[in-house]
């Protein structure tokens, strides 16, 4: 006989997936993947590097992470009427393939080219990551208004604000930064076989950081009858986790810009000598 571990997990609330909301989100967050995609073309009309098309779907790839972050981070998506576009641990609804093609994808190559421009500043980073927040607000706060999806746990989830737990913009954030990161400052890596890599470093970057980033609070949310500092101290501790991959991606980047400006301008009075 096989026992069966037990996991404490609290019961979700009772949902129905609203048809004509559903219907909006998908349409609306599909437009702006077709603007996202009509860019990178362009862009690798412009360049040669299809880069930006190579990312959109390496962020559609990263929807796999979905199933595992419902689970830790306890989000659930009603299955009753819900278009579904896979399930694994759990249904993962249809309007999160383009929000990942968005958010993992296209903002990880946006951020990317502002980087290239090597006009990085500590300052300009910040603003960045503001900006990248206000985004993945504006996404989440619509669907979880019209009920979409709900965070939930055994009692009230720390630093709710409009049903939106405010740690998941580092939850979220961490991951598109650290990819873009990565393409910025050690892009040599990815030449040759290890080109086809880059595919998949939306996924690993999402993955890698939302476990990082989430493990406190979801092992706050995750412990029956914890008091409420217990859950308020979990996020207040991934929310630190968050800021400290987010500061040191930032120095990574500036050191990397750095570098790059001090060859430039080598290879710029190499020109005049010349």
């Amino acid at each position: 006989m096989i026992e069966m571990a037990q996991f404490n997990i609290p019961t979700p609330p009772a949902m129905v997936f609203p048809r004509t909301p559903q219907t909006v989100a998908e349409v609306v967050l599909w437009m702006v993947v077709v603007v996202f995609v009509a860019f990178a073309l362009h862009q690798w009309r412009r360049t040669g590097a299809p880069l930006g098309l190579v990312l959109l779907a390496g962020g559609g790839i990263a929807l796999f992470n979905e199933p595992l972050d419902d689970v830790l981070g306890l989000v659930h998506h009603p299955r009753p009427g819900q278009d579904v576009v896979f399930e694994t641990m759990g249904p993962i609804p249809h309007w999160g393939l383009p929000t990942y093609i968005i958010f993992f994808g296209g903002i990880a190559y946006v951020l990317l080219l502002e980087l290239r421009r090597l006009t990085f500043t500590p300052r300009a980073f910040w603003t960045g990551i503001t900006l990248t927040f206000v985004a993945d607000l504006l996404i989440e706060l619509p669907l979880l208004h019209f009920r979409l999806y709900t965070y939930f746990g055994y009692g009230e989830v720390p630093m709710s604000i409009g049903g939106f737990p405010l740690y998941w913009l580092f939850i979220n954030t961490t991951g598109p930064v650290l990819c873009a990161a990565i393409l910025f400052a050690a892009p040599a890596y990815f030449t040759g076989w290890r080109a086809g890599l880059v595919l998949f470093l939306p996924l690993v970057t999402d993955a890698g950081c939302s476990a990082a980033v989430g493990l406190p609070v979801y092992n706050a949310l995750h412990t029956p009858g914890a008091p409420a500092w217990v859950t308020w101290a979990g996020a207040f501790a991934s929310c630190a986790i968050g800021l400290a991959i987010l500061d040191g991606s930032a120095r990574w980047i500036y050191a990397h810009t750095l570098k790059m400006r001090k060859a430039d301008e080598f290879a710029l009075e190499l020109q005049e000598q010349e």
